[in-house]
């Protein structure tokens, strides 16, 4: 798959030192990173414009030629990193094991992860822990080994904070984005991974808490299970989750709209997503959205329409 150009800094030094150490972003000799002013958003293309999918950046999507490592950047090999110092910045890291975030502030930036199973002793690939607040990842790669089978979610938020996740491609994870709250946009999550008979496959999921924005993402599933965006009710109700401008693809739904055992949702709002047709007739195996009760307050479905006829769902 065509990725945007990144560089290796190679060599058996700086390898056997990078391995040797559990990283903390900043350690080690410096990296060139890419500079400049933040990247406006994308301008995305109305239902006049059709068949997005075959390549998203066409319509102002994110697909790989709009996220993970930015042009011009050097990246050094690396072991697993610990975040474990308020306003850490790790970047230009190739990192194979997990970046387990502990502190607050902590920005990652820049870099690509390999991690999950098959990856010696990681257990994910990046992991925001209790008491962390305010992480951004943005501009990086997040990945399992190809063809590996897994069961783990490429950002796995198992704290209170919210995460920000933008402009990241990340594949061959369960779950792209698993967090209670937060922002995940301009990022394409894709050609995910899965556990026979264990795995629920979904591109972003919040397991309760709302609070969630998932904007301008691509996120395809070309599994017949989960979806593509699930709100959940597993820890807590769910209320304010904004799912819009997204193209979507796949899993049984490709929303599940947040009902649940904890109690009624309110402000849970579905806004004028393009819905492939590219695995599914239904856009899911089963349909477009489930679980999602228009008659409470401030829950709305509008404005979403089929990618390859521009017509309204």
């Amino acid at each position: 798959m065509s990725r945007r150009r990144t560089t290796f800094a190679l060599g058996g030094l700086a390898v056997a030192v990078a391995l040797a150490l559990s990283v903390r972003g900043g350690d080690g000799p410096p990296t060139p990173v890419a500079t400049g002013p933040p990247a406006a958003a994308p301008v995305i293309a109305g239902p006049t414009e059709r068949g997005c999918v075959a390549r998203p950046s066409r319509c102002g999507y994110p697909d790989e030629t709009t996220t993970g490592v930015r042009d011009g950047v050097t990246l050094t090999p690396s072991g697993s990193v610990m975040a474990d110092e308020d306003g850490q910045v790790i970047e230009g890291l190739d990192i194979t094991g997990e970046i387990s975030v502990s502190a607050s502030d902590v920005t990652i930036r820049d870099v690509r992860v390999t991690g999950g199973r098959g990856v010696g002793a990681a257990d994910w690939v990046v992991v925001m822990r209790p008491g962390a607040e305010r992480l951004v990842i943005e501009d990086s790669e997040l990945r399992t080994p190809q063809g590996t089978e897994q069961d783990l979610a490429c950002v796995l938020n198992i704290g209170d904070g919210e995460p920000v996740v933008r402009r990241v491609d990340m594949h061959g994870c369960t779950i792209g984005v698993a967090s209670g709250g937060g922002v995940v946009e301009d990022s394409y999550i894709h050609d995910p991974s899965m556990v026979p008979d264990l795995s629920h496959v979904n591109g972003v999921a919040s397991m309760g808490g709302g609070g969630l924005t998932v904007r301008r993402n691509t996120i395809l599933n070309s599994y017949s299970q989960t979806s593509a965006v699930a709100l959940y009710q597993d820890f807590g109700t769910q209320s304010d989750d904004l799912v819009q401008h997204n193209l979507l693809a796949g899993g049984g739904y490709i929303f599940y709209g947040g009902d649940g055992r904890f109690g009624p949702t309110s402000k849970i709002r579905f806004l004028d997503n393009r819905i492939s047709r590219v695995y599914y007739p239904k856009g899911g195996s089963l349909g477009v959205i489930a679980h999602l009760d228009l008659d409470l307050p401030g829950n709305e479905s509008s404005g979403n329409f089929w990618d390859d006829t521009g017509e309204a769902l």
